[in-house]
């Protein structure tokens, strides 16, 4: 094994021509420019504005059509995120941390290639809970490079801009997928004039942006606007992790600390005033008052897992069942969601050690709950903050059995520091590794005889050489002993080195290129083929099989990439089959009596 080496990243290897490229659109002309990675170049436009301001009357309402422009736009630079509190990680890492409501702009990387055959085209769903997150945080150059794909990065509204929802027609919530498929219309029009292929679109997403894939791949709307899908590190859907369940108590709340529960609408029953009035607050207030409400109170042991804001089942763009649609313990149908679902290619899968993730929050509390993460999570802070929790959001029915289930199957280690790492285990398995299974199921049973699409799944297990990505994006490491395959370490693995800023050293392997070339090559070859297999060839590497019902295999990329079959099986009976059927059976047992 090569020993590992570090590299101090210079700005992405790119030097700027100082000839301006002019592409015409139907919308109008838009300048980008041309760069240069590894003696390759590439055709960069930054900042393209899909969709009006969502300003004024506009807040709270599905994105508006793009009106045609009359001067050149200057696509040079990358536009303002949209609204959020940038998380400190990600100061040092972004070109600029502008935000604004007027941010709905895609980034297009287009390779330049004497080669006019139209190009698969990519486009990147960022993660962030919904609540942070920019397109311009994962440069695609290199990925748009290494395949010979178009590949599109956006910004979609987050936070209560993109998900206040008072369940009715005059805030039905979702704005911000409705922003997702907005640009997607955007990329179908338009983006044969950057030598794209219209009818060859994939989406790809992680952690939230996963979600937001999901969500896309089953909506009617997208239907012939979506060729295929990736979904990394998707959040479950079945047992309510992706879904916020108490919008309209979110709404009432957030107008009454605004003062929007004025005289005539005391009560707030009249949800057109209390939208109204929201519109008429400023971004800053709406944001800072969002963030109160969201701010759970460490010092109490009755916090939540629940999502606050985000998507909700509205029965239009989200379908209603959308979490029975996903359960492998219930047999329901849903034509509707068949119908889109079958439709498309579609590859899924997490990471080995995403519960790392919430190892990080741990980290961040230990001086309030009295105790050294150094040493490990104690098992009392292990149930109070986490377990007790878990079992009081999703599974209420049952919240007891619940938490023997647990403590049998994962945290009944006497050692901290097993305990804590038996700990990452569940959250792995409850938020990501369930909805591998029940997704690459839900699949399988969308297709029908005429309708055929494939399914593939994948486990990645390889640990950077360096830092954990989480450790850029939170600005601070954990102990050794938490060195893993972790929650967002595919982005870099995806997007390559490259996407990390100037300046700021990382460690990477022979081994980390290796993968990244691998796993680079799968899915630009899924995009282009349908089959992460057929493209560019790869070499040393297994046969990617599909998905199917007899032997549920994915591929494990890791130190040593190889097919695997049946992920985790008896840790996933418990989440998809023994807990869900007990929760059935007091159900009925209560209707009975």
């Amino acid at each position: 094994m090569a020993a590992a080496f570090i590299l101090a990243i210079t700005v992405l290897f790119m030097v700027g021509t100082n000839q301006a490229k002019i592409l015409e659109t139907k919308l109008g002309k838009i300048r980008g420019k041309t760069e240069t990675l590894n003696g390759k170049e590439i055709d960069v436009y930054l900042g393209i504005p899909y969709a009006e301001p969502p300003l004024g009357h506009l807040r709270f309402r599905k994105p508006a059509l793009k009106k045609p422009w009359t001067r050149t736009i200057d696509a040079t630079e990358y536009g303002p995120s949209c609204t959020q509190i940038v998380l400190p990680g990600m100061i040092i890492s972004l070109s600029h941390t502008d935000t604004s409501e007027d941010c709905l702009n895609l980034n297009v990387y287009v390779p330049v290639s004497e080669n006019k055959v139209p190009k698969a085209v990519m486009v990147w769903i960022h993660g962030g809970a919904y609540s942070n997150g920019q397109g311009m945080a994962t440069p695609c150059q290199e990925l748009a490079l290494h395949g010979d794909i178009v590949c599109v990065t956006i910004n979609y509204r987050l936070g209560i801009f993109g998900f206040l929802s008072t369940t009715d027609e005059h805030a039905r919530g979702n704005f911000g997928l409705w922003d997702q498929h907005e640009a997607l219309k955007w990329v179908k029009e338009h983006i044969s004039a950057f030598g794209g292929d219209p009818d060859r679109i994939t989406i790809f997403g992680e952690s939230a942006g996963g979600s937001s894939v999901q969500h896309q791949a089953v909506t009617k709307y997208n239907i012939g606007l979506v060729k295929r899908a990736i979904g990394q590190s998707t959040p479950t859907f079945s047992n309510g992790f992706s879904i916020s369940r108490n919008p309209l108590r979110f709404a009432k709340n957030l107008a009454r600390k605004l003062n929007c529960d004025t005289t005539d609408n005391q009560d707030l029953t009249d949800t057109l005033k209390l939208v109204n009035c929201l519109r008429l607050v400023s971004a800053e207030a709406l944001l800072n008052k969002t963030l109160e409400l969201i701010q759970p109170d460490y010092t109490k042991d009755d916090s939540s897992f629940e999502m606050a804001v985000g998507p909700v089942e509205d029965g239009d763009f989200v379908p209603y069942g959308i979490m029975e649609y996903f359960s492998a313990s219930k047999k329901k149908n849903y034509p509707e969601m068949d119908d889109a679902f079958g439709k498309i290619d579609w590859m899924i899968g997490s990471v080995a050690d995403e519960g790392n993730l919430m190892l990080y929050m741990s980290a961040m509390l230990q001086e309030v709950d009295g105790y050294n993460f150094t040493s490990g999570i104690p098992e009392n802070i292990i149930n109070t903050k986490t377990v007790n929790p878990i079992a009081r959001t999703f599974y209420p029915e049952i919240q007891e059995s619940a938490k023997r289930h647990i403590h049998d199957s994962y945290t009944h280690k006497a050692d901290p520091i097993e305990n804590t790492l038996a700990l990452r285990d569940l959250l792995s398995d409850v938020m990501f590794h369930q909805h591998v299974v029940e997704s690459s199921l839900a699949h399988l049973r969308s297709q029908s005889n005429t309708q055929k699409s494939a399914t593939y799944a994948y486990l990645i297990s390889h640990v950077l050489s360096g830092k954990n990505f989480m450790d850029f994006t939170m600005g601070f490491s954990l102990p050794p002993w938490t060195k893993c395959a972790a929650h967002t370490d595919d982005i870099i693995l995806v997007f390559g080195k490259h996407i990390v800023k100037e300046g700021v050293e990382v460690e990477w392997s022979e081994e980390d290129q290796a993968t990244a070339e691998a796993v680079m090559t799968y899915w630009t070859n899924f995009a282009k083929t349908g089959n992460p297999n057929q493209g560019r060839p790869l070499e040393g590497v297994p046969t990617w099989e599909e998905y199917t019902k007899e032997k549920k295999g994915y591929i494990n990329i890791g130190k040593q990439t190889e097919m695997g079959y049946d992920l985790l099986p008896e840790r996933m009976k418990l989440w998809m089959h023994t807990i869900p059927e007990e929760i059935e059976r007091a159900k009925t047992q209560k209707t009975e009596l």
